[in-house]
């Protein structure tokens, strides 16, 4: 029978498997407690819940969500850190791990797919998700004003078929954009 101490912890990790984007492993073995806190603080400035836990809880969660090739990162310490920006916890990550050399990232897990040490550096590359709706936003807006420009200034119809197919092509764009960072993303 399971103690309440391991029923809560993997409750715990259950939660950031559901609610994050990227989960990302890392072993701080050798770092001091000054070091880890200041750690702890960037991660939290930037919204990304970062714990300790038992390896084998871990991987008893991943195996219930079916991601598989996660049991060779699960050796020795690991700590999680989750979030919703795979580019932000990365940027943050290897940051710190450059200036503390005992801070090692051990892989992740973006979706349900796990990635390695280099997997996780290559997401350092994505654009932030703010950038990413920022440009959704933009390439939907930019068009519906040239919209309300063209009904104001020309021949509505003309000016209504040509916004149209800009819009068309803007979006398609800014959808090709991302299904090409993620392939990037899976593939590295």
């Amino acid at each position: 029978m399971p103690n309440e101490a391991n029923l809560q912890q993997a409750e715990e990790i259950r939660e950031l498997f559901n609610n994050s984007d990227v989960i990302l492993l890392a072993d701080f073995q050798g770092l001091s407690v000054a070091e880890v806190n200041v750690l702890r603080q960037q991660l939290k400035d930037a919204n990304i819940k970062y714990k300790v836990y038992k390896n084998t809880l871990i991987n008893v969660i991943a195996q219930e969500r079916e991601i598989e090739g996660l049991t060779p990162y699960l050796k020795g310490n690991t700590a999680l850190a989750a979030s919703d920006d795979p580019a932000v916890s990365s940027k943050i990550l290897f940051e710190f791990s450059e200036e503390h050399e005992s801070l090692n990232i051990k892989g992740g897990i973006l979706g349900n797919q796990v990635v390695d040490e280099s997997g996780v550096k290559a997401l350092q590359d994505m654009p932030s998700k703010e950038v990413l709706i920022a440009k959704a936003i933009g390439g939907i807006g930019a068009p519906l004003y040239g919209l309300v420009n063209v009904l104001h200034n020309g021949s509505p119809m003309t000016g209504f078929v040509n916004v149209l197919s800009n819009t068309i092509g803007q979006v398609t764009s800014v959808l090709t954009q991302i299904s090409e960072q993620k392939k990037n993303a899976e593939q590295a």
